[in-house]
């Protein structure tokens, strides 16, 4: 990563101090943007993975962040290496946190000196409550669709959020980024900026770093063709009235 900006995305376990654990680790490996993962307080019904009876985690993978914390491994009888098993039941027993409510907030702003930043909100009154939390910023996120089937679409939750908080918080946009176009659009929608999630993995598992590289110069130049096509030299330029219609 070199002098870049390290942004950590917490999932939120149930134990406090394996929580606490994480927070104090990023800190130390130089992350200075918390990031807390609200859309998935539990796995959804996900009938592909159900199709396909796919979820690494029961096999110990994916599981690195956990298996090697000093808080998370004082809670097991045995090293990981020793009794796998009893590890992924460990993981599986914390992951998940559905009673967490707004106060739990507290608990990370006493344990993170820097900015926090809520990711799943679709709805304004959340957005609210987040910035009366102390909170930073809200990423505007259905975590790609793939937690409730029908969900709001998060490009039309993203308007109504950007009014309701206006300068109290950043506000920032994700779900469905796969062009320099929807990225005009969301900047357009009332975003400052965009996370942008699968297609960097697509570049990654044709052609490694160069393949996320190539992925990223790509959807920037688009961008900045998307801009100047229409009318912009800056995206500080850009506002809703780009994607109105001409009145006929």
């Amino acid at each position: 990563m070199g002098d870049a900006e390290r942004w950590f995305q917490l999932y939120w376990a149930k134990d406090r101090e394996v929580t606490r654990s994480f927070l104090g680790r990023a800190r130390a490996c130089g992350f200075s943007v918390l990031v807390v993962t609200l859309d998935t307080p539990l796995l959804a019904w996900r009938p592909r993975d159900l199709d396909q009876a796919y979820l690494p985690f029961l096999h110990g993978v994916g599981t690195a962040n956990y298996f090697t914390d000093p808080a998370f491994l004082a809670g097991l009888a045995k090293p990981v290496h020793e009794d796998l098993n009893a590890a992924v039941l460990r993981f599986v027993g914390m992951f998940a946190d559905p009673g967490k409510t707004w106060p739990d907030l507290a608990f990370l702003r006493e344990n993170w000196d820097g900015p926090i930043v809520l990711k799943g909100v679709l709805h304004p009154d959340d957005a609210l409550l987040a910035a009366e939390a102390g909170m930073d910023g809200v990423v505007v996120s259905n975590h790609g669709g793939r937690q409730v089937a029908g969900s709001v679409a998060a490009a039309d939750a993203l308007p109504r959020v950007a009014r309701a908080v206006g300068d109290r918080l950043t506000v920032l946009f994700d779900s469905g980024v796969r062009t320099g176009d929807d990225v005009f659009k969301a900047l357009a929608l009332g975003a400052r900026a965009v996370l942008l999630g699968r297609p960097y993995v697509y570049g990654l598992g044709l052609d490694g770093q160069a393949g996320v590289e190539h992925v990223i110069r790509c959807l920037l130049a688009e961008f900045d063709l998307t801009l100047a096509l229409s009318g912009h030299a800056t995206p500080a330029t850009v506002t809703a009235g780009d994607l109105e219609e001409s009145p006929a």
